[in-house]
């Protein structure tokens, strides 16, 4: 009896765990989905202002995962300087320019900019950037993988040496540029891709 007992007692111990986690999971695909309902997404032209900050008309976006150098840095390379901040701005101007190219986001940061993930021709841009070398992830786990592949590949400012934008802006006291948390209902709308439609 008793040992009946421990086998039931252990597979009701597991089935609980089991109805736990799942009801945890789907309440936090549903709060996911909620957040999306929330969210605004812009389509057309948009002007890049750096490698990882845009505008369309009087709104500004700014690019979440990522911290891109910024537009006055400068990085170093075959024993010289290359405006590095000035590239990663061409970068984006170059996939902001996709006909298909929207960004959507639902929080703002204290400057008021929508943080936003953005798509050009089905890719997503902050993982593009990173890809090309010109961004570093900057939260959680989202894009280590391209940023492993761009450093192994010496692709963008790992080709040389560079300071990392947090820190070349902390000395260079461009206190109005920060690099916005992405939330985690964000990120697993990302994840799953609910961004964009």
């Amino acid at each position: 009896m008793r040992r009946n007992g421990g086998r039931r007692g252990r597979f009701s111990a597991f089935r609980d765990g089991g109805l736990f986690l799942a009801t945890v999971f789907l309440g936090i695909l549903i709060a996911a989905k909620l957040d999306q309902i929330n969210s605004e997404t812009y389509v057309g032209r948009f002007f890049v202002i750096d490698g990882d900050t845009l505008s369309k008309g009087e709104d500004r976006f700014r690019l979440l995962g990522i911290d891109a150098p910024e537009l006055a840095q400068t990085c170093l390379r075959d024993g010289g300087s290359w405006p590095c901040g000035e590239e990663a701005r061409r970068v984006l101007q170059r996939l902001a320019g996709a006909r298909d190219f929207s960004c959507s986001g639902s929080s703002r940061d204290r400057y008021g900019r929508l943080l936003v993930y953005c798509s050009a021709g089905g890719q997503d841009v902050s993982s593009e950037m990173v890809s090309a070398g010109f961004a570093v992830a900057s939260g959680y786990f989202q894009f280590s993988g391209e940023q492993a592949a761009a450093r192994r590949q010496a692709r963008g400012i790992w080709a040389g040496e560079f300071e990392k934008p947090s820190q070349w802006r902390r000395e260079h006291r461009a206190a109005d540029i920060e690099t916005p948390a992405a939330g985690f209902l964000t990120i697993i709308r990302h994840l799953l891709g609910w961004n964009h439609g």
